[in-house]
């Protein structure tokens, strides 16, 4: 009888430990975090342009600064909804992204994206001014999902960046 019911005692032991054990989500592959991450720069830029803060706000995290610079290669700002405030100088015609990059760190909680950009924009009654970058932005992975931390643009093979 002793035996039983240190065996029945045992089970209820490891019954008892195992769902004490935190659930273990599985871990997206570095493939699915890369795909991710470049449409979440696609969609985070067209909010930008579109001056569209709902959208914005759901890939910036008021914890983290979010700094830029921008392809005129002005000086490195803080970007936040004030920046939405500003009188945009540039009417964009065309603007895609392409060739993204997505370099994780080894723990996947940290990316380093890299691409390209191009399109055209006037200012005022000028003529269509053909746009040409190369780009880079920071992601870190939160609980709240990946957020930009910052961003940097410069005009590329004899491209033209954004008016100051």
């Amino acid at each position: 009888k002793k035996k039983k019911m240190k065996k029945l005692s045992l089970l209820f032991a490891i019954i008892l430990l195992n769902s004490c054990q935190p659930t273990i989500e599985p871990q997206q592959s570095n493939e699915d975090i890369a795909s991710a991450l470049k449409e979440n720069a696609v969609i985070l830029q067209n909010a930008i342009l579109e001056q569209n803060l709902e959208v914005f706000n759901k890939y910036v995290d008021k914890n983290i600064t979010f700094t830029t610079g921008d392809s005129n290669l002005s000086e490195f700002y803080n970007m936040g909804s004030d920046r939405f405030d500003l009188e945009q100088k540039a009417v964009w015609g065309e603007f895609e992204l392409y060739d993204i990059n997505v370099n994780l760190s080894p723990d996947s909680k940290t990316a380093v994206l890299t691409f390209y950009a191009k399109g055209d924009y006037t200012v005022g009654e000028g003529d269509s001014i053909d746009y040409s970058t190369r780009a880079s932005s920071v992601w870190i992975a939160t609980e709240k999902g990946w957020k930009i931390m910052h961003s940097n643009w410069a005009p590329f093979e004899g491209g033209t960046g954004i008016p100051e």
